[in-house]
Order: structure tokens, then C-alpha cells, then sequence
């Protein structure tokens, strides 16, 4: 049997890709599940979760001036992991159009700051670029 993208009978969910487990990480940040999407609960969210070994969850962010403050106080305080990912670790990142492999730089209370290569063009010398991942899709490939 062959598995449409949009095939969202049960036999398709037994049989799809390589699910991500879908029990909770162990994890210095709270971990929550919905939907199969794994995400560290932030704010005043009401969400069944394990609580973080180091970290409750992340309060909302403050806008305008008062954000910077936010980030510098709250979200970019380094942990040891970000729901299971550590630095070095190899994962897969999901684009809108793509997967691509991306290496863990760094974690904190936001998320993962991952790293992954840039084709060769003529119009920038850059290698390499990075971002943010906050959250897993059920496939296992991390967004933000």
C-alpha cells in the first residue's frame, strides 16, 4: 500500500515515514506534545507537560523596547540541552520546500541555534547560515 501525503487513515499512520517518539525528552526546559509536535510550553500556555529539569516554562515576550531585556535576561540563558538536543549534536531542519541536515551550535531557553551549509552562488560568499529551532514535527525534522 502506498502512503498519499494526505492519506490520514490510521493503517497510513502505522505505516508513513519514521515517526519521532512520542514520549516526552528528558529535558533542562519543560516538554510538551501536541499533535506529535514536540515544543517547550512558554508563558501562561495550558499545556500537559514535563516540567524542565533546570527551567520552568519561558515567559511571553515583552513588546517593543522592553523585548531586548526579555531576550537578554530570559530567553538567551544558556542550558545544557534544549528538549534533548545538545551542542554537536546533527539534526534534520525542516524549510518550507526542503529537509536539510544542520549541526546544534548552542541551547538556551528559546531554543536551538543550529548552523547548516549554503549552496555555492555568485552572488554571496557566505558557506554556512543559521537559526533558530523551537519545535519537532512527527516526522522528526525541527522548525521554528
Amino acid at each position: 500500500m502506498q502512503t498519499s501525503l494526505f492519506d490520514l487513515s490510521p493503517a497510513a499512520a502505522r505505516t508513513g515515514p519514521a515517526a519521532a517518539p512520542a514520549e516526552l525528552p528528558t529535558s533542562s526546559v519543560p516538554a510538551a506534545l501536541d499533535r506529535g509536535h514536540l515544543y517547550s510550553p512558554r508563558g501562561r500556555e495550558v499545556a500537559d507537560h514535563r516540567p524542565g529539569d533546570l527551567y520552568g516554562p519561558l515567559p511571553r515576550s515583552r513588546p517593543g523596547a522592553a523585548w531586548r531585556g526579555w531576550w537578554d535576561a530570559e530567553a538567551s540563558v544558556p542550558t545544557p540541552d534544549y528538549l534533548g538536543l545538545r551542542a554537536g549534536d546533527v539534526i534534520t531542519v525542516q524549510h518550507p520546500c526542503t529537509v536539510e541536515s544542520a549541526t546544534v551550535v548552542s541551547t538556551c531557553r528559546f531554543g536551538a541555534l543550529v548552523r547548516y551549509p549554503l549552496p555555492p552562488c555568485d552572488w554571496s560568499t557566505a558557506t554556512h547560515a543559521e537559526q533558530y529551532v523551537t519545535a519537532r514535527n512527527p516526522a522528526g525534522h525541527w522548525y521554528r
